[in-house]
């Protein structure tokens, strides 16, 4: 079971998260009421409004303030949240670092709040960067209005601080873009592990492109737990710190498939190999204190809730078909439909539990629950394949893959508005999203 273990890795569901999508089983699906998988949450028949908002334009030609400008317009269109207004729609008037904010005028195109962000070199050498928000509705006061120098390295992580900052002062709750994001990804015949931040900017292979590395996920400080396979040995489980590769001793000799880690980065569970399936562990991030916490045949891809509940996917290698996800030992996905990647968002509503699901036509619908799994709702329909959700670290939006329309890449969809936009053409799977460390120096 161990070297022989990677090829039965890519052909078959019992072993291994990573196969699920690609060899679930749909004949038990298509047989299944799809009823039970909820409403969709998109009908169109009723239509929400959609909060028009302003991102004033800039004139200014330094590269510090096209960046910022530009990376919080984005975010803010990734959010899903606000119908941003046209540049080419912008009232005559001037728009430097300096210049005032012509609140009537962009209230008369409609713009129910109002946005300006500027970046200029300053005397000390470092980067000065403005925000400032309005509800035009309100008054002309701003909610919201920071200055502050940073490093010009710091310009993009900074921007994304200033978005979350402004996405605070007009909703209540600070957004979610001041993250990055880990997968594994094909890279010729192999999978390597792969970074990028949050607007799709910085991707990175991480891993040796001659090895196949597969199920990352944020560990303590900021590493990055993966398994790997070198010259289909069993995966065995590695951390990247930033600078170097490092084996960690945990105490099986079959494969791991997966890793995940607790909100406090304390716990760790793994999914590992063994003679007739395999089985969820749970110990300290070093790999000691392992403890099986699993009862399924099959156990695979763990993960955790904000509130120190343990997702995983259960099922039995002998039953195809049979895979749902349990939450602390019980299922809670509908009987009769494939499930696969477990996640959760600590959502304005509570925590909510989204996995994606094999439905008739051999494609992969997302759903969403609570965390005992009552309350489901689709969150697609029939729109080819999604899979492996992550969520937002504001709990607002949700990522997959999909290969919706021919053209695959990771989506972003908008819990609060339902809306749906192409982030990138990056396909893969395990998909995680954490939030980048606190800022060391004065926050936006």
């Amino acid at each position: 079971m161990q070297v022989k273990l990677f090829p039965l890795l890519l052909s078959t569901v019992a072993v291994s998260s990573v196969a699920v999508h690609a060899v679930a089983d749909t004949s038990s699906s298509a047989a299944a009421d799809e009823a039970l998988l909820g409403e969709y949450v998109v009908t169109g028949t009723v239509q929400e409004h959609i909060p028009k908002i302003a991102v004033l334009p800039s004139l200014a030609p330094d590269l510090e303030d096209v960046t910022l400008r530009g990376i919080v317009r984005r975010d803010i269109e990734l959010s899903g949240m606000y119908d941003v207004i046209s540049d080419s729609k912008a009232p005559p008037g001037l728009y430097g670092f300096n210049d005032p904010v012509a609140v009537d005028e962009w209230r008369k195109l409609g713009a129910e709040a109002i946005v300006k962000v500027a970046a200029r070199k300053h005397a000390s050498g470092k980067i000065e960067v403005f925000g400032i928000a309005y509800f035009p509705s309100v008054g002309k006061d701003p909610v919201y209005e920071k200055s502050l120098l940073v490093d010009a390295k710091d310009i993009r992580v900074t921007s994304h601080r200033i978005t979350d900052a402004l996405l605070g002062a007009l909703t209540g709750r600070p957004g979610g873009f001041a993250s990055h994001f880990v997968f594994s990804g094909k890279w010729g015949k192999n999978r390597r592990i792969f970074s990028m931040d949050s607007d799709g900017h910085d991707l990175k292979p991480l891993t040796d492109p001659n090895q196949t590395a597969i199920a990352p996920a944020w560990g303590p400080q900021d590493t990055i737990f993966y398994a790997e396979s070198k010259n289909y040995s069993p995966f065995k489980l590695l951390c990247w710190d930033g600078v170097k590769h490092i084996n960690i001793a945990a105490p099986f000799k079959t494969s791991i498939y997966s890793v995940a880690f607790d909100k406090d980065r304390k716990r760790m569970a793994l999914a590992v190999a063994e003679k007739l399936g395999s089985s969820i562990y749970v110990g300290n991030t070093d790999g000691s204190g392992m403890k099986k916490v699993s009862s399924t045949p099959l156990s695979t891809h763990p993960a955790f809730s904000p509130s120190g509940k343990l997702a995983w996917i259960g099922g039995n290698p002998k039953k195809r078909g049979s895979q749902r996800v349990y939450v602390d030992n019980k299922p809670v996905s509908p009987a009769g439909f494939t499930a696969a990647a477990p996640t959760f968002c600590d959502t304005e509503d509570g925590i909510r539990l989204v996995y994606s699901v094999a439905v008739y036509g051999d494609k992969q619908d997302l759903v969403m629950s609570d965390e005992k799994g009552q309350g489901i709702a689709r969150l697609t329909r029939n729109q080819a394949t999604n899979k492996y959700p992550a969520c937002s670290p504001d709990g607002r939006l949700i990522a997959f893959f999909s290969d919706r329309g021919k053209k695959p890449g990771i989506y972003f969809m908008s819990l609060k508005r339902w809306r749906t936009i192409k982030l990138n053409g990056q396909f893969g799977e395990s998909l995680r999203w954490e939030a980048l460390p606190p800022a060391t120096g004065a926050a936006p």
